[in-house]
């Protein structure tokens, strides 16, 4: 064996490796769904329930199968060896991450061996030099990375169609009946994973249609390539439905009643209508279908500094070259087309975009290496070129390690920018390590921890005392823990809805989750006294005494809001219904936001207080969008709100204060991204224009579709 192909094979390794260890390094937190209905099916294998393997009309049986083999070989392999395990399904009171993780592993190994395969099959495709390149974007694709860190369907959706298009490509270019039966198989188990994948179908059958009509020559010619394509359509698609009824055994019982569940629900009902749960897209909070724009969205926040701007160029070249072959375009139209499929449908999510992205890697990749040869002057210069680049994006997506979800694209204004357009922490990042510290703290006990919605699932995988939701607990919890998917997205939910909006946002937590810089996820001890960070002691007339305030962030952006919490303090009944105001004012003195209203959110009327006890007060104050970055001013007070008299202000010192309000701190609004962050991103683009439009000249022996580890 030579040194170049020693060289390649471990290469190879080391990518599948880099593939394979960061998905199963400590997974991420997500809903339990998958985990307990594959559970629930290889159960069912076990004990021969056929019908019983029927659980959703996704339909997800290949990652039932593969994970549900792992959870109980796992729990069979302890029990063997003497131990005491709980069963995959018996999860109340444990700690129970490390089983979800063993659900993840097969898949995780599929991702890997899926993108060692990925190499073989886009080698033979468009040369070496595009295999390596988009081998990598592959590996250190941070989406790609994410789903396939969770029990979760589409990052093996998105392998499996990946591998099974290619393959249609390889057997259109070399007729092999091997790459047709390999692509069929690896679409039925496509079919199995989810319902979508069925736009395999109708991408073969274009893809036959090409061929067809590049195959013209005469008369007995359409008549032997009508029958050739007519063949090749129905065994690729019988294979497909034979493999499909081999491995869902609910097939062999209940035909019926199984693909009624598939079509009616799988994709009738995903058509027609929109996921029936609040939506926090484009800074508003909507019911419904959000339109093509979110997935727009999606895939530009979605890729990276280095496959958004390389997809274009690679599409520029697609559009410009004369030598474009079949294969090239028609893994461009899959992209396309899929992207128009999951549009034209009304539930969205943004993980439905994930066999587009793996595709826009492979347009990337032609892209890199066509810019790379013309910057280069040399074949050396060029691959170092090409490997800095990639180094690049492996710096930035690696040190997000192990929560991937967590990367957008800095293109776009990364995850400050992400924060105003979508919900965060998709994949539930930091309520993970709200678990630990809430099961760090207990020690031997076992607290109740209340939480929102699906966020009990997550957080439940490292507590053991029992996780339930906020309208089960209520405030008998030991702790309560926020994640900021659901507070986003969950503003009208009944209890845990208004706990958030008009008390727990305005605390202080015990602890908090942070990614750059923004809070993913907070936990809250329900009977602990509020902090008070800064004090006061200013007087509002001879009553009310401003005890002191908390405030949430001293730096904002336009359009952000500013949580303020004031602690009130009365040395007599108060006969009036007073109405506090707070105000954010520039240096000219002129009002640029303010909040008006009864302390509490109405909750605490200033004529219930009782003297001696303190009020805590919490104001939402919405800044304005296009408000002048600068410093202001944060001043609060309060009038009657039939007189709109304030009642006089005095400082700790009994001075009176002008204007009757008590100055709080000052505020600085900044841009939501820094502007340095846009022109690196400028120099940036332009980098890459000045590569593409003034190329270096003797450019001898380039070639974008080969290249050999020589």
């Amino acid at each position: 064996m030579s040194n170049r192909h020693r060289f390649e094979r471990a290469a190879l390794i080391g990518l599948v490796l880099l593939a394979f260890l960061p998905r199963v390094i400590y997974p991420v937190s997500r809903p339990l769904q998958w985990y307990f209905r594959s559970a629930e099916f290889f159960q069912a294998v076990l004990r021969r329930d056929w019908s019983g393997t029927l659980f959703s009309e996704h339909p997800g049986v290949t990652v039932m199968w593969l994970s549900g083999a792992a959870l109980w070989g796992w729990y069979g392999l302890q029990s063997r060896f003497g131990g005491n395990p709980p069963i995959p399904l018996e999860t109340e009171g444990y700690a129970f991450a490390d089983r979800v993780g063993i659900g993840i592993v097969p898949l995780a190994l599929i991702a890997a061996v899926g993108i060692l395969w990925g190499w073989h099959l886009l080698q033979r495709l468009f040369g070496k030099r595009v295999a390596w390149v988009a081998t990598v974007l592959f590996v250190l694709d941070p989406f790609y990375l994410a789903n396939s860190k969770t029990l979760h369907l589409d990052a093996t959706l998105a392998t499996l169609m990946l591998l099974s298009a290619l393959s249609m490509l390889l057997y259109l270019r070399e007729h092999k009946q091997r790459d047709l039966l390999i692509s069929s198989s690896l679409g039925g188990l496509a079919i199995l994973t989810k319902v979508t994948a069925l736009f395999l179908v109708p991408f073969w059958g274009l893809c036959l249609a090409v061929d067809w009509l590049t195959s013209l020559h005469g008369r007995e010619t359409i008549l032997r390539c009508t029958l050739s394509v007519l063949r090749d359509f129905g065994l690729w698609l019988l294979v497909a439905l034979v493999l499909c009824f081999a491995l869902w055994p609910s097939l062999w019982v209940q035909p019926r009643a199984t693909f009624d569940l598939v079509v009616r629900k799988g994709i009738l009902d995903k058509v027609a209508s929109a996921h029936g749960l609040p939506r926090f897209y484009g800074d508003a909070l909507t019911v419904g279908d959000p339109g093509i724009s979110y997935y727009v969205d999606t895939l530009l926040f979605r890729t990276t500094f280095l496959t958004l701007p390389f997809s274009l160029v690679g599409l520029g070249i697609l559009l410009s070259s004369r030598r474009r072959g079949k294969a090239a375009i028609l893994l461009a139209l899959f992209a396309l087309l899929y992207f128009a499929q999951m549009a034209v449908a009304g539930r969205k999510e943004a993980r439905y975009m994930l066999p587009s992205i793996l595709i826009l890697d492979v347009i990337s990749a032609w892209g890199i290496v066509w810019w790379s040869e013309r910057a280069g002057r040399l074949t050396a210069h060029r691959r170092a070129l090409t490997a800095l680049l990639l180094l690049m994006q492996a710096f930035i997506v690696l040190s997000h390690h192990p929560y991937y979800g967590a990367h957008y694209n800095a293109l776009m204004g990364g995850a400050e920018a992400a924060q105003r357009v979508f919900p965060l922490a998709d994949f539930g990042e930091g309520l993970d390590l709200a678990g630990r510290y809430v099961e760090d703290q207990s020690d031997e006990d076992r607290p109740v921890v209340g939480t929102q919605f699906l966020a009990n699932e997550m957080v439940a995988q490292y507590v053991r005392g029992p996780v339930r939701d906020i309208n089960e607990t209520g405030s008998d919890a030991d702790y309560l823990v926020f994640g900021v998917q659901y507070t986003m997205r969950g503003k009208g939910f009944p209890r845990w809805g208004a706990l958030w909006e008009r008390v727990y946002r305005f605390r202080e937590p015990v602890f908090s989750a942070l990614f750059d810089g923004i809070p993913y996820a907070w936990v809250y001890v329900p009977d602990s006294q509020p902090v008070i960070s800064e004090q006061s002691g200013s007087r509002l007339g001879e009553q009310i005494e401003l005890i002191g305030y908390r405030l949430a962030d001293e730096t904002l952006s336009p359009g952000d809001t500013l949580l303020l919490t004031l602690h009130w303090q009365a040395a007599s009944p108060v006969p009036e219904h007073l109405t506090v105001f707070t105000h954010l004012q520039n240096s000219e003195g002129e009002v640029v936001a303010q909040q008006d209203g009864v302390p509490a959110g109405g909750d605490r009327p200033t004529s219930s207080w009782k003297p001696g006890r303190q009020i805590e007060d919490g104001h939402a104050i919405p800044i304005p969008p296009g408000t002048p970055y600068n410093t202001y001013s944060l001043s609060v007070g309060m009038y009657d709100p039939e007189t709109l008299v304030r009642l006089p202000a005095f400082d700790a010192d009994g001075n009176r204060l002008p204007d009757d309000r008590i100055p709080l701190t000052t505020i600085r609004l900044r841009p939501a991204v820094p502007p340095w962050q846009w022109a690196l991103t400028g120099c940036w683009l332009m980098l890459i224009a000045l590569g593409a439009f003034w190329p270096v000249r003797n450019r001898r022996g380039s070639r974008t579709s080969e290249w050999a580890l020589e």
